[in-house]
């Protein structure tokens, strides 16, 4: 019996609540496919408003109980570190149950997907006991002490994509847990077999009954009603920015904290001092890893004119020489996308920048037999009001633009040019411009000379419609407290 048969028997239509499995009320359920095949493989529950309900009921509980005193901070401190010992623990379980739930190559998972997540929630166990506020001294008449205190904002719903999703639970329900909140996490309906799994492995960790509570469901079941909820004081959603705007207008009826990461385009500049053989690769990577599903993906490429066709050449090479098939072969560094439905979208938007006039140096064609695969696409002799240039496509799809400047002011207007704000990278062998540029970009995250570095030390987050708030480093953890001003008159 394989992992997920294992799984999906043991969990038939359960939810996870209260530190328990019980059938989803909603007596619904949703097809678990393999995206490599388009094969049906099991059914998990689709939870629904009752579902909700109970598991914020068993949340707010699960918090009075801890504002007692058991659940200190290093109390949370050790079960984070005994979950991330836990993954480690069964890595290649988890590893098999990503790459038949959503697709990806089984070489990627073991590398980045699994390890990242227990490295994470090490990174945020660390902060369950440094958070502090601080005294202050008053400069009104009396004699006074004052201070701040950080304090959970309360009851917390986490709403996560099906593009990382052990990595996206861990990622959303460390930084919460550390600061003592309690966590109601939906998993996308299109992957959530690895969150049930680490359900198991939290009741096996010690954490308080309701601490931590998964519901599988629809976005538009379970998801919507986890943001209607009354009790429910913060929404953390990464995802779509169509799905964000409607979560930030329902939220605002209870005026609930909502930190939302949202879609990008994110642009690559690539400067004609560039060192080209190490920005290709890293351009490559960028796009086409995880078969471009990233929401900081390098998508739109903009390169000086003199060194336009050496970047595409050496692009378009590497995008050749990738293997593209079944993600259990430690070979395969291209998987199919998640679904029938992206994988129609990814070629219709290729259809239809072909139609507009542009050339596809590489890929762009849809491949026989079963799954949802897309071959890496690289797309030349665009402009600026294209759709594909200017949507988040979300597929291995590159598209190049090119300028003929190196007016730092110009560039940074051609990158800018978007709704998009979440990452912009820079490649140049010169310090005032890489520095210049990161100046003039307006986006949460740039990096110059590498497409790496996504330490979870740094906050994570975009501008304009990619979002609002930011995850990791001490702002991720400090957007689940409530800060608290305290002056006592001595």
């Amino acid at each position: 019996m394989t992992q997920y048969d294992k799984l999906l028997s043991a969990h038939a239509g359960e939810v996870f609540i209260d530190g328990e499995w019980r059938q989803a009320k909603s007596g619904k359920a949703i097809d678990v496919i393999n995206p490599s095949d388009g094969e049906c493989i099991g059914e998990v529950a689709a939870s629904g408003a009752d579902d909700v309900n109970d598991a914020v009921e068993a949340a707010a509980a699960a918090m009075r109980r801890a504002s007692s005193g058991g659940w200190t901070p290093a109390m949370r401190q050790d079960a984070l570190l005994s979950l991330a010992r836990a993954i480690d623990d069964n890595a290649e379980e988890l590893a098999q149950l990503e790459m038949i739930d959503a697709g990806k190559p089984i070489r990627n998972v073991r590398f980045l997907d699994v390890p990242q997540s227990a490295a994470g929630l090490r990174y945020f166990a660390g902060w369950a006991t440094k958070l502090s506020g601080e005294t202050m001294e008053l400069s009104v008449p009396g004699d006074w002490h004052a201070c701040t205190v950080r304090e959970p904002v309360g009851v917390v719903g986490q709403i996560i994509p099906w593009n990382y999703p052990l990595m996206g639970a861990a990622m959303k329900i460390g930084p919460a847990l550390a600061a003592g909140c309690a966590v109601i996490l939906k998993p996308a309906e299109q992957t959530s077999l690895s969150a049930l799994r680490l359900a198991e492995l939290i009741r096996q960790c010690g954490f308080p009954a309701g601490m931590v509570n998964i519901l599988p469901g629809y976005g538009a079941d379970a998801g919507a009603a986890l943001v209607a909820h009354p009790d429910v004081a913060k929404i953390a959603f990464t995802g779509s920015t169509a799905t964000g705007r409607v979560i930030l207008r329902d939220a605002s009826a209870h005026l609930k904290r909502v930190t939302v990461e949202l879609g990008g385009k994110s642009p690559v500049i690539v400067m004609p001092d560039a060192n080209i053989e190490e920005a290709a690769r890293a351009i490559a990577m960028g796009i086409f890893f995880n078969s471009g599903q990233t929401c900081s993906a390098g998508s739109r490429l903009l390169v000086h004119a003199s060194v336009v066709k050496d970047v595409v050449a050496r692009v378009a090479e590497i995008a050749s020489s990738m293997a593209m098939g079944a993600p259990s072969d430690p070979a395969t560094a291209l998987g199919p996308v998640i679904s029938q439905a992206q994988q129609d979208r990814i070629f219709a938007y290729v259809d239809r920048a072909v139609a507009e006039g542009a050339r596809c140096v590489v890929g762009g064609q849809r491949p026989s037999g079963a799954g949802f695969f897309v071959p890496p696409t690289v797309l030349t002799d665009m402009h600026a009001d294209m759709e594909a240039v200017r949507e988040e496509i979300f597929g291995p799809v590159l598209s190049v633009l090119t300028f003929d400047t190196t007016d730092l002011d110009a560039i940074a207007d051609l990158a800018n040019d978007n709704d998009y704000g979440l990452a912009a990278y820079v490649w140049t062998n010169s310090v005032s411009h890489g520095l210049g540029l990161v100046k003039r970009l307006r986006a949460g995250t740039v990096r110059v000379n590498t497409s790496g570095g996504n330490d979870f030390v740094l906050p994570a987050g975009g501008m304009k419609q990619s979002g609002n708030g930011r995850e990791n480093g001490r702002a991720g953890v400090e957007a689940y407290t409530e800060l608290k001003a305290v002056t006592i008159a001595l």
